[in-house]
């Protein structure tokens, strides 16, 4: 079934290339060759997406296929996204009829791994974390005309939101803003990534996330999804929120694939599935013996109903108005401030900020909600055009050094794509600076950096939201303003049965339709856990019976996973980087999980390339979000943005023809075949 989708997708760009005569855009997903000042392309054959999901958690591979259409033996390095706080596991490269299995190694020995085995003609292939969610991928001695698969295997939670589970699969990528002085790096060294930018004193790492791009309107890269769902109750409602499905229920399990013979890859995948009516959602303890330890995952509800105090809030509204917030990411800005002016009462008070290169704020100081002064925020509001940088700290110290009203609770609403490249300077700023404020941040677009807004969000005790399309504003915006007008429950405590160790360490605070994940190791997770908080003075408390647990695979990686960022979060606050570095390859080595310091090598043990055979570095563009800007490509620094003409795309159908020839000799592993039975489907 996999080959026949491959060879399908194949005929649909030669097709496609013979429909250029009439006139339409079409351009294949490609690896950039840059040699002696001239650049060429190989074809990536097509992206295909497996995910499985078992109650909170699911287990991905995602497989890439190239073809090396140069004279050259070629060396690719490709930058790709993956979901939020992702648990990266496995690695494997098929080239032909061998499987060559990657390990995780320190990341400066898997980088020499990788460099020695490239220099001895060895295909190799080496996979690192470049930002918690944007990883890099180099394979090394692609013989000239050799098709090469990349097989990589996470894990990732599922999102339980006011009523319903989302999981959601980023597959483009927006260019950052990136502020600071050039640094001085030496071309082609580790530190060199090949981005379109150079690394700066305020992102010392630009050049590693700054990967050549391709638009809307020049790839249609073939991109194959399944998701294999196991609800484990039945739905009233399973959707895609930007792609069309087809989806068929057999023997207990959905199975959902994208319909049409390729997704858009430049508009990120999200599903979304509503238990049905009588179907009650509980906490829930998913566990997984491992090394002799108890690994747990536990879902704490908060309570549905709190007589609520009316709490005065002090709003502050901040948006990103930003060059990279053009189109509709602009549109959806403005509907999302609207939405949220609409929510203040009559006895909050608030103010509005707009940022770009510089930031300025309607007051000078909060106002009271009056009809004057709403009038003209919204008046303020309609008249915001994007264009310039993304200076992010100026809004933000803008809205922290505020003089709050006594009373008052103050709240910042940041509402930005987070498309800048000095996450890590924006985040420690935020960390010493909140004070008493909460920081909700919502996040604009496709490709937005989303783990970036989570992460101001969980250090700002807030929660983040994230909005893809305009109508979304409406749904996402209300869930929002039904956190930010809701009694949170906060003082949160565990009392365990034994000792345990649990993340996080210090419960954050709980809103409204946000449920707190939970992670635990013990030796063995037995008895009741007895979870306590006050919501507006009112003591709540819940038993959990942990012998309630279902069995789960992938627990004891998202255990792993939060104990390596729990250490990464510690570093120059009560523990030396140094001492962060080696607890985490400490842990990524313990659980075989990438990691900031640690990467995933493949090397196959037989060379290919002779010594005097030469190699040619080539880098492979990722997608732009489609956010209706329409941009043009965006190439890296070392080669030329070329015109993607007639000629071109004619030579790249007779490519695709060849490759019809090529594929119908090459290997693949076929698939299950398809489920043929009908059953009624969620409306």
């Amino acid at each position: 079934m996999f080959a026949h989708r491959l060879l399908g997708s194949v005929l649909l760009l030669f097709g496609s290339s013979v429909s250029l005569a009439q006139g339409l855009e079409t351009d294949q997903a490609m690896l950039w060759l840059d040699y002696d000042a001239q650049s060429s392309s190989t074809v990536a054959l097509v992206t295909d997406i497996e995910i499985e999901v078992t109650g909170m958690l699911a287990y991905s591979v995602i497989k890439q296929q190239f073809l090396n259409d140069s004279q050259e033996w070629a060396e690719g390095r490709y930058v790709f996204p993956l979901p939020d706080g992702v648990a990266v596991e496995s690695l494997r490269v098929a080239v032909g009829n061998r499987v060559i299995a990657g390990e995780i190694q320190e990341r400066e020995q898997a980088r020499i791994t990788y460099e020695t085995a490239r220099a001895e003609g060895r295909i190799a292939s080496l996979v690192e974390q470049e930002r918690a969610n944007l990883f890099s991928t180099s394979i090394a001695n692609i013989a000239p005309g050799e098709v090469l698969e990349i097989q990589i295997g996470f894990r990732q939670k599922i999102d339980y939101v006011h009523g319903e589970f989302r999981l959601r699969f980023p597959m483009s990528i927006a260019p950052p803003y990136v502020p600071g002085a050039a640094l001085s790096t030496e071309a082609g060294s580790p530190q060199d990534g090949g981005g379109w930018s150079e690394n700066t004193t305020r992102a010392p790492d630009a050049s590693k996330i700054t990967p050549t791009l391709v638009g809307p309107l020049e790839s249609t890269n073939p991109v194959a999804l399944r998701v294999e769902l196991n609800s484990g109750m039945p739905l009233a409602y399973l959707e895609a929120s930007h792609h069309l499905i087809d989806k068929q229920f057999d023997r207990g399990l959905w199975q959902i694939t994208l319909e049409g013979p390729n997704a858009d890859p430049h508009k990120d995948f999200e599903l979304v599935w509503r238990p049905a009516v009588g179907a009650h959602v509980d906490s829930a303890v998913f566990l997984q013996r491992l090394a002799d330890q108890d690994h747990a995952l536990l879902m704490l509800l908060p309570p549905e109903q709190f007589v609520a105090q009316q709490t005065r809030r002090e709003v502050t509204l901040i948006i990103d108005t930003s060059g990279s917030m053009q189109g509709e990411s602009i549109q959806q800005a403005r509907e999302a401030l609207l939405f949220a002016l609409d929510s203040l009462s009559a006895q909050d008070h608030f103010n509005l900020i707009e940022f770009n290169n510089a930031a300025s704020s309607l007051f000078r100081s909060p106002v009271e909600a009056s009809s004057a002064n709403l009038r003209a925020a919204r008046d303020f509001v309609h008249r915001l055009k994007a264009d310039g940088g993304t200076e992010m700290l100026k809004p933000l110290d803008l809205a922290m050094q505020q003089q709050v009203s006594a009373g008052f609770l103050p709240q910042i609403v940041f509402v930005t794509d987070g498309q800048v490249g000095n996450t890590v300077e924006i985040i420690k700023h935020v960390r010493s600076t909140i004070g008493d404020s909460r920081l909700f941040t919502v996040g604009i677009g496709h490709g937005v950096n989303s783990q970036f807004l989570d992460d101001l969000a969980r250090f700002g005790r807030g929660s983040a939201v994230l909005i893809a399309d305009l109508w979304q504003v409406q749904n996402r915006m209300n869930e929002l303003v039904t956190q930010l007008t809701s009694p949170v429950l906060h003082d949160i405590e565990l009392h365990w049965p034994s000792e345990v160790e649990f993340l996080p360490t210090q419960m954050p605070d709980l809103y409204i339709g946000q449920p707190l994940l939970v992670a635990a190791r013990g030796d063995k997770l037995r008895g009741d856990l007895l979870v306590t908080g006050l919501s507006d003075g009112q003591r709540w408390q819940q038993v959990i019976p942990l012998e309630t647990f279902q069995t789960a695979p992938g627990v004891a990686a998202y255990w792993g996973r939060q104990a390596i960022q729990h250490e990464l979060d510690r570093s120059g606050q009560d523990i030396s980087p140094e001492e962060s570095r080696l607890r985490v390859i400490d842990l990524a080595v313990e659980y075989q999980l990438l990691s900031p310091y640690t990467s995933l090598v493949a090397v196959d043990k037989t060379p290919q390339r002779s010594h005097a055979a030469a190699l040619r570095r080539h880098d492979v563009p990722g997608y732009l979000p489609d956010n209706g800007q329409r941009g043009q490509s965006i190439m890296a620094r070392a080669m030329p943005a070329t015109d993607a003409g007639m000629l071109q795309r004619l030579l790249r159908g007779l490519l695709a023809l060849a490759m019809v020839v090529l594929l119908l000799l090459h290997p693949f592993v076929s698939r299950d075949a398809a489920l043929g039975t009908d059953q009624d489907t969620p409306a």
